[in-house]
């Protein structure tokens, strides 16, 4: 029990720590005051553990927090805005909604506390409704984009459907928040905890599932009903290629991207659910963000390398790595011209994706007007590679592949 009056020390090193983690934690912090990497990005400082961000086509995003908030940053000025959502538990999930309710940009937050929040971006504290339903952590959030539903996954191994209110709920509410219970419960075929959640590209018809038994299931975006392949079987990729824990997914017109603790990003064939590529790494792969405009794939790796490979022609290649962050990378996503990065290093970093493949500085991505930082640095780079890079630089033909793959994103 706490003493009134008592000192309470937040100093790391006051806790009793092994000989190995004092190590990590001196090297983490020798990362943290390397200035290159204070600059790289132009990190948005959160204040807490980043463990998801959505994108809205405002100049906003919102960040999942480790702190029990949910926060927006504003993505022009790199600044928080005032006010946060509150929960009882870390924030593990969060959503932009692409419709206002009476004028104002709505926002979801999903936590440990079991529960899904959803709020107005210019009122974070004000909850409009309280999601209800699930048994144990909410892990994850989708949208689909043009009807009023939203999906969730949990550690309590189902996925659940929720309709949206419509304006009219919205507005009758005054001080207590109106409660959503789901219209579907999808349960008993993941045998762990749902991780990630994803809408096909194309028509947004088929809700992607995945998680910590490692297999890959497809559902109907409206019904809940599993996909099928015919009247014997559904759609489903078992564990075997991945190993354990799949941790993202993304989908492409043609392409499922998933990442996984096993230490591999793996695009797959949607139609014949066979392995088209395999990016394999030396440490967990955390987040995943396929780019096929530009003819390559985004890897947030445990650590807080992002590898940028090529996958458009050949065997997939790095062709750069961005040593960032200090802490293992979240969440990748995409927005026009430029990606963003989040990290348990509390930083949201934003990547100019010509400006990375044009670079011509060699394989680790450090812009020519921080190369001067680059002799301040306090650390070496670190003896560990975030992935397998033999034979990953480009040829002279190569790099004029990619050259011509940039006249495509000048029409995002």
């Amino acid at each position: 029990m706490a003493i009134a009056g008592a000192n309470v020390s937040t100093e790391r090193r006051n806790f009793f720590m092994s000989s190995a983690q004092l190590e990590a934690l001196e090297r983490k912090e020798e990362l943290e005051r390397n200035p290159l990497r204070q600059k790289l990005g132009s990190p948005l400082q959160a204040g807490a553990r980043i463990l998801n961000f959505d994108l809205g086509s405002k100049d906003k995003a919102v960040l999942a927090l480790s702190s029990h908030q949910a926060k927006i940053a504003d993505l022009e000025t790199s600044q928080l805005t005032k006010g946060a959502a509150k929960h009882t538990g870390p924030v593990t999930a969060v959503a932009l909604l692409n419709r206002d309710y009476n004028g104002s940009q709505i926002a979801l937050s999903a936590s440990w506390d079991k529960s899904i929040k959803m709020w107005p971006v210019d009122n974070p504290q004000h909850t409009l409704a309280v999601f209800s339903g699930h048994a144990d952590f909410v892990k994850c959030l989708a949208v689909h984009p043009t009807l009023p539903l939203v999906y969730s996954g949990s550690a309590d191994k189902s996925i659940m459907y929720w309709k949206l209110p419509d304006s009219a709920e919205i507005s009758a509410i005054r001080d207590t928040p109106l409660t959503i219970h789901p219209v579907k419960t999808v349960k008993g075929q993941h045998t762990g905890q749902i991780y990630a959640l994803c809408l096909d590209t194309v028509s947004a018809d088929v809700l992607y599932s995945t998680g910590s038994d490692a297999s890959i299931r497809a559902w109907n975006a409206q019904t809940g009903a599993a996909i099928r392949i015919d009247d014997m079987e559904e759609w489903c990729i078992p564990r075997g290629e991945h190993k354990t824990n799949i941790f993202d997914c993304k989908a492409t017109e043609n392409t499922l991207w998933t990442a996984s603790a096993d230490k591999t990003a793996i695009g797959w064939d949607v139609e014949s659910r066979v392995v088209d590529l395999i990016l394999e790494h030396d440490a967990s792969v955390n987040a995943v963000l396929p780019i096929p405009q530009a003819g390559i794939v985004a890897t947030g790796v445990h650590g807080g390398v992002i590898c940028i490979w090529k996958v458009n022609s050949g065997s997939p290649r790095i062709i750069r790595e961005i040593h960032a962050h200090t802490d293992d990378v979240t969440c990748l996503q995409a927005a026009g011209r430029v990606f963003y990065s989040s990290g348990l290093d509390g930083t949201l970093r934003k990547w100019d994706i010509k400006d990375i493949i044009e670079f011509a500085g060699g394989m680790e991505y450090i812009p020519a007007e921080l190369e001067a930082l680059k002799s301040q640095q306090f650390l070496n780079k670190p003896k560990e590679k975030a992935a397998k890079a033999s034979n990953s630089a480009l040829t002279e033909e190569e790099e004029r592949e990619l050259a011509e793959l940039m006249s495509d994103l000048d029409d995002m």
